[in-house]
């Protein structure tokens, strides 16, 4: 995926850009959610709350609801690519 610079949304713990996939060029808003490093931290999400979001998200079927594509983790964060 390539980064559009373009914010779409952001949040205490999350940030939503506009992404498109290089080899489709298909766009996508993709949600890098900020990890808590120690469950005691007020700042991050909680692993177990990032789960839950990433279920709902996946069991997800209607025509007017954000589709889950994919899911990346890194170190500090996970990201959500979803369909517009």
């Amino acid at each position: 995926f390539s980064l559009d610079t373009h914010f779409l949304f952001h949040g205490q713990f999350a940030h939503v850009y506009r992404v498109v996939e290089k080899s489709t060029r298909t766009e996508y808003a993709a949600k890098f959610i900020k990890k808590k490093r120690v469950e005691s931290s007020r700042r991050g999400v909680a692993r177990e709350d990032i789960q839950k979001e990433i279920h709902i998200l996946a069991e997800m079927e209607h025509v007017n609801i954000i589709y889950l594509h994919q899911v990346y983790e890194s170190g500090q964060q996970v990201i959500l690519v979803l369909e517009l």
